[in-house]
């Protein structure tokens, strides 16, 4: 049957399905992700590039696809496996169907699957590498193939996100102060958010041309964007971000640029077992004691150990479902970062303005 599909894990595991959308085979790392809505943000977020979204919540669609919630320019993930796609939608806004998102950018998606049990092989096993095909369902040949695949923390995976040139974007014309965002693939939402604070922001790819696209420019502070990938093979960043430290600009970031900041400074960063995603994960200000419930998606985290033994950082935010690292600032400079989304808003006390507020004050008073 050629809708017939062979989903495996590198582990031995595997089921079959039905493809609803895409054709052939592909690979990637398979994680699991908890929101109940916001699908149309989730798979076009670029951090999920190289990975395999398999959604907790059984019926995915029923609100169709309106394009104005998109985070990139097209969906990132490598594919998607749901337990039901839903026949239709209902939405005033929606333009097309899950389904036909997914076609009109040939992606891989798959129903009829046991998602519960996939969800406790990642669980028990961690994020995994594994293979979706319709191509050769017979598993112990697709094993072998699947074993033969890089590892996705080999691959820097930002840069096949980022845009490779060099983007100038207006922002809050009542103040003069311009940021520097360094793109490893930054979600349209954070620059939403920017823009409500910042005069001009410089959107600038991370790649070989990077010191020499911002030798000219003039700006006040420092954003590192999320991105995709193990932030640990990332090459120079750590020499770049101590020479803006040296300048004495501010610096901030968000979960992979949280993480490259951690990095700079040998904070170790570690793989998480199956890594945070979705929409329902709380986190305390430790400054405030309040919990926000806040929208995660990364495979990686800064040591807590590692944070604990060094004198001259504060953890400000910690994640209560593991207590792992979820936000930082340094003791004597202007460095601040979270692990969260901020810009992504999935609770009733989201931590958006909080957070945001937060960063704005450290460049405006530096300045």
């Amino acid at each position: 049957m050629k809708n017939k599909a062979l989903l495996m894990l590198e582990n031995g595991y595997y089921d079959y399905g039905e493809y609803f959308s895409g054709d052939g085979e592909v690979f990637g790392e398979f994680v699991f992700n908890t929101a109940m809505t916001g699908y149309e943000e989730i798979i076009t977020d670029p951090s999920y590039k190289g990975q395999i979204i398999n959604f907790t919540y059984p019926l995915i669609g029923n609100y169709g696809v309106s394009k104005l919630n998109l985070q990139s320019n097209k969906i990132q993930t490598n594919a998607i496996i749901i337990n039901e796609v839903s026949s239709i939608y209902s939405n005033y806004l929606a333009r097309m169907s899950f389904k036909e998102f997914l076609e009109y950018y040939r992606v891989i998606g798959i129903h009829k699957i046991d998602t519960r049990a996939l969800t406790k092989q990642i669980r028990i096993y961690g994020a995994i590498q594994g293979g979706i095909t319709n191509a050769n369902i017979n598993p112990d040949e697709f094993l072998l193939k699947i074993k033969s695949q890089p590892n996705i923390s080999e691959i820097e995976l930002y840069k096949d996100v980022i845009n490779q040139n060099i983007e100038k974007i207006e922002g809050n014309q009542q103040n003069n102060i311009k940021l520097l965002a360094i793109d490893f693939g930054i979600k349209k939402n954070i620059i939403r958010d920017l823009q409500r604070y910042y005069n001009t922001i410089y959107l600038v790819p991370f790649n070989d041309n990077f010191s020499e696209y911002i030798k000219n420019l003039e700006f006040d502070a420092v954003f590192l964007s999320n991105g995709p990938g193990d932030p640990r093979i990332v090459k120079n960043i750590d020499n770049i971000i101590i020479d803006f430290v040296k300048e004495n600009y501010p610096i901030i970031g968000i979960c992979f640029g949280h993480q490259l900041i951690g990095k700079a400074f040998n904070l170790e960063i570690e793989k998480l077992p199956f890594g945070h995603h979705g929409g329902n994960h709380p986190v305390k200000a430790l400054s405030t004691g309040k919990v926000f419930i806040t929208s995660q998606n990364h495979n990686y985290a800064i040591s807590m150990k590692s944070l604990q033994c060094n004198p001259d950082w504060e953890l400000t935010w910690l994640h209560l479902y593991d207590n792992t690292v979820s936000g930082i600032k340094h003791k004597n400079l202007p460095i601040y970062s979270v692990q969260f989304h901020p810009e992504a808003s999935p609770g009733p006390n989201d931590a958006n303005k909080f957070i945001f507020d937060c960063f704005f004050n450290t460049v405006k008073s530096n300045a």
